[in-house]
């Protein structure tokens, strides 16, 4: 189907142009293809993750852009004969591709074919150079300039010469780019070379590996620009100093046409700004440019958890050292806040601390409270609102879940009904907002920055990349680590992109990073097949008027169309299919149930099924649905399907038993789209680092669904688990104010748990036990991390020599740390040598490797620990010593850890995954589990 929609924009095409070659047309389409989808976000795969340029080639098809490319790369039919020669075929095979006889004396490499792409292999070191030729069909008297997309540090692009002119239309121009590999990375790279044509001719692409999008000289695009500072500069001159980097013509924009969005004073030094691209490349030329680069857009990860999580159930009169979060401040990086929400009430509540220093922008709307003590925006008001307050739904909901007040006889249409409080609860929350309908980086530079100043504690980050990038490429990471020099500690979304292996992200070692699971409640939705069948799905909607007097007649739209999307229930698939009456049975794909059901509504339908793709296995979802509906599992998806082949007249219908718990599936279970390691960023650090509630989530929401005073909202998401350890941190730093953020984060890894309810080992969504990868070191026992016993310390300072064993350069460091550093071979250490408390590491054929440790005594004077090793299947562990002692509390012992493969010893799996248990000897129970994950390769 897709390919005679190209072959119409080709013979429209062809119909404009009639002179021109088959190549020239190809040409056209390639070079002007578009790569984001229609919300802005990049082009996805099925998975609904980044596609690569091996996914989707050079784009989408823009059938009124390839009318009018301005430039196009020629090919002859005799420039194929080099080519094909180049492929190693013989005179004879090639003479029976070109119908004559052919001489393959000389013959080219395949990416010096006048192509309009580039597609190449690149060893460490190596430089290559190709040669291509444009021809115009744009303007006569034009000038284009070229500008390069690509990873810095790893694949420098050279373009030479970097501008070209024509005289006449089709005149052509040759330009050589020499592509060099700086880095040892492995993994493949994208990019591309951009001709952006002067005086309003357009933009012009041509791509290697591509993935780019561009705009003309009257465009703007939002960069993000580094510069390193000046000796001397003031910070309060630093602002004026960033405006002598944009182009003189830019002071007479009017006011709603500023260049500068955001100035930057902590996380980087730098700024965002509108720009051209031949702007940002013109700024190279001076004095004190790092780098520039378009902003990215990142996608938000979108009551009963704290007793899940062991809380007392009457959480403000029980006694704990923590006081609940008592003084400590959560800044929440998110999508604004509801401020009159009962959950942000400040009743009983103390002042902020004095060292506060933020500011509520409600202008004049609201006043902050002693709950909510903070308030800000940071997004452009060309992309959406610029008001805390609007759009406030997924950031209410995750401020609630780490800090809201207790609210009584909170639920959603009934259920879930109780006291809905957050992990907590005598915290303090501010609100960065920088996300409306998108988050930008431009704009989570701003709000990380700003929180920083304020004077936070904690930084809860629910939003993460599409797709994993390098450290000093992704701006979470960058504010993150800028936070932790600080003191500060934060808790990030490990993506919702699972169950597939390295879809990770946030996953710097100095971020917590949270994946999502189950709890034991579940909203029951029982569909009862025509056989008398019983399979127990989830739905948020409960109708209490929903009694057919009889079963109705199912109707499964996939088995009448081919379409697909009548498979999933989407808009307008429906219309043509009688459905009437009946219960309709949708795939889960996707598409959102709410969705699913409104189609099913709208034509009519009586109640809708929706039932799992494999790979989403026993995770169910408890929406608010518009109509009777439940989304059951695949297995029991796959029963429904075999009763449909076994009748003419399956029937079915579906009752509703509301919440329960303790009935559902083990909990806690992996829910499916949590993101899974391995990194791929640090295969030496284990991630993600734990797993938390993210399934189901009852929390605060900023309007009502269901005509409720107070407004709540059950959603699922890395997003709701993030703020359930922001949660736990804070009680952590409430209790012991003077842990560094490392220790904070070590006495959560160490004191988890990795069996279930029923004591099974934590499984999957396919109802089978949990890799290391899938939950990092389990889930978070909240109680046992107040009081880990020994924890595993590392200052802002010990990541650089990891940084730099990552084989970043010095420059790159730099941009991390914000400070010159000094990569000398002496100083590089591998991923597992990082002071993390988990072990990570790739063990081939024959490999030893030894790691150090260093513990610091946060649990007793005068106490010793025993170490008891669980090796994994396959690797020899030796800890030395094995005993360790401490005097004083705040002592360190350092052990090291020697991990063997064996040879001859048959695996079950590539993967291999154990522990390394300090156990303390005496009546303090301290047990200080360390997971260990190895890769065999």
């Amino acid at each position: 189907m897709a390919c005679p929609h190209l072959s119409g924009v080709a013979a429209l095409i062809k119909s404009a142009h009639p002179n021109w070659s088959p190549a020239a047309i190809k040409s056209a389409i390639l070079t002007t293809a578009y790569t984001g989808d229609l919300g802005g976000s990049p082009i996805s795969n099925e998975q609904n993750v980044p596609a690569t340029v091996f996914d989707m080639g050079s784009g989408h098809v823009d059938p009124s852009k390839a009318l009018n490319p301005g430039l196009v790369y020629d090919i002859e039919p005799d420039d194929y004969n080099p080519y094909l020669c180049g492929l190693g075929y013989s005179d004879k095979q090639v003479r029976t591709i070109v119908q004559r006889k052919v001489n393959c004396s000389s013959s080219i490499p395949e990416a010096q074919l006048n192509y309009p792409t580039f597609s190449i292999s690149l060893a460490p070191g190596d430089n290559q150079t190709y040669t291509r030729t444009v021809t115009n069909v744009g303007r006569a008297n034009s000038r284009y300039m070229s500008v390069v997309v690509t990873w810095k540090g790893i694949i420098g692009v050279e373009v030479t010469p970097n501008e070209i002119e024509f005289k006449e239309v089709g005149e052509k121009a040759s330009y050589s780019v020499t592509f060099t590999r700086l880095s040892s990375t492995t993994s493949f790279r994208q990019g591309s070379v951009v001709w952006s044509g002067h005086d309003d001719d357009g933009v012009f692409f041509s791509s290697f590996s591509q993935e780019a999008s561009a705009s003309g000289l009257t465009d703007l695009e939002t960069y993000i620009v580094s510069v390193e500072k000046p000796a001397g500069l003031l910070e309060s001159n630093l602002h004026d100093w960033y405006t002598t980097f944009l182009p003189e013509a830019t002071t007479s924009l009017s006011s709603n046409q500023q260049r500068i969005v955001h100035s930057y004073r902590n996380v980087i030094t730098g700024f965002a700004a509108r720009l051209t691209p031949q702007e940002a490349k013109a700024m190279e030329q001076k004095e004190g440019f790092i780098s520039a680069r378009v902003q990215r857009s990142f996608p938000l990860h979108t009551t009963f958890t704290p007793k899940f999580l062991g809380l007392p159930q009457n959480i403000l009169r029980a006694g704990n050292a923590s006081n609940y979060g008592e003084g400590v401040i959560i800044g929440m990086i998110d999508s604004g806040i509801k401020y009159d929400h009962p959950s942000f009430s400040d009743k009983g509540m103390p002042p902020p601390p004095a060292r506060w220093r933020g500011r509520c922008d409600f202008n004049g709307k609201q006043t902050c409270n002693n709950k909510l003590i903070g308030a800000r925006s940071f997004v452009s008001t060309a992309r959406g609102t610029d008001l805390p307050w609007e759009e406030a739904y997924h950031g209410s909901h995750t401020s609630g879940i780490a800090a809201g007040c207790p609210v009584e006889g909170a639920n959603v249409f009934g259920q879930a009904n109780g006291t809905a409080t957050g992990i907590a609860p005598r915290a303090h929350v501010a609100m960065y907002k920088a996300c409306a309908v998108s988050c930008y980086d431009g704009d989570l530079l701003a709000a990380i920055d700003a929180a920083i100043d304020d004077g936070v504690d904690l930084l809860s980050i629910s939003i993460g990349p599409e797709s994993p990038f390098p450290f000093y490429y992704d701006v979470i990471a960058l504010g993150a680590f800028r936070a932790i020099q600080k003191g500060i500690f934060v808790s990030c979304s490990a993506g919702n992109d699972g169950p597939y292996p390295s879809t990770v992200t946030n996953d710097a070692p100095w971020i917590l990073t949270v994946g999502a699971s189950t709890i034991d409640r579940e909203i029951r939705a029982t569909v009862k097949l025509g056989n008398n069948v019983e399979l127990h799905g989830q739905s948020l909607f409960q109708p209490k008027d929903f009694h057919p007097r009889q079963p109705l007649p199912i109707v499964h739209p996939a088995a009448i169309s081919n379409n697909e999307s009548a498979a999933v229930c989407e808009k307008g698939s429906l219309k043509n299919i009688d459905v009437k009456g009946k219960i309709v049975i949708c795939h889960m794909g996707q598409l959102r149930i709410e969705d699913k059901g409104k189609e099913v509504k709208d034509n009519g339908g009586a109640a809708m099924i929706v039932f799992n793709e494999q790979d989403d296995g026993y995770t169910t979802l408890a929406t608010a649905n518009v109509l009777p509906a439940s989304h059951i599992s695949y297995k029991d998806g796959l029963v429904l399907k075999n009763y449909l082949i076994s009748t003419q007249s399956p029937t079915a219908t579906i009752s509703f038993q509301g919440t329960l718990i303790g009935k559902s599936q083990p909990a806690p279970q992996m829910a499916s789209f949590s993101s899974r390691g391995p990194s791929t960023q640090s295969p030496g650090i284990l991630k993600p680092d734990i797993v938390g509630p993210g399934l189901n989530i009852l929390s605060a929401w900023g309007v009502s669904i269901d005509e409720a005073t107070n407004p709540f909202n059950v959603i699922s998401g890395t997003s709701m688990s993030c703020p359930h350890l922001s949660g736990v941190a804070a009680l952590i730093k409430s209790a012991h104010p003077d842990w560094s953020p490392a220790a904070i984060k070590s006495a959560i890894l160490t004191t988890a748990y990795t069996a279930d309810l029923n004591g099974n080992p934590i499984s999957t969504e396919q109802n089978v036990s949990a890799t290391v990868f899938d939950r990092g070191s389990g889930h978070v026992h909240t109680l046992r991390a107040l009081n880990p016993g020994l924890v595993y310390d590392i200052e802002p300072d010990d990541y650089i020599p990891y940084l730099c064993g990552l084989g970043y350069s010095e420059q790159q460091v730099r941009y991390i740390v914000q400070r010159k550093v000094n990569c000398s071979t002496p100083t590089l250490i591998p991923g597992a040598q990082l002071n993390y408390p988990t072990f990570s590491m790739v063990l081939g054929a024959g490999d030893q490797m030894t790691y150090t440790r260093t513990v610091t005594n946060v649990g007793r004077p005068f106490s010793t620990y025993i170490s008891k090793v669980l090796s994994p299947q396959g690797v020899a562990v030796k800890v030395m010593p094995s005993v360790i002692r401490f005097k004083d509390l705040n002592d360190k012992a350092s052990y090291t850890v020697t991990f063997t493969r064996l040879e001859n010893v048959t695996r079950s799996s590539i993967i291999g995954q154990g522990s390394l248990v300090w156990n303390s000897i005496g009546d303090d129970g301290y047990k200080v589990v360390s997971t260990i994950a190895v890769v065999f390769v």
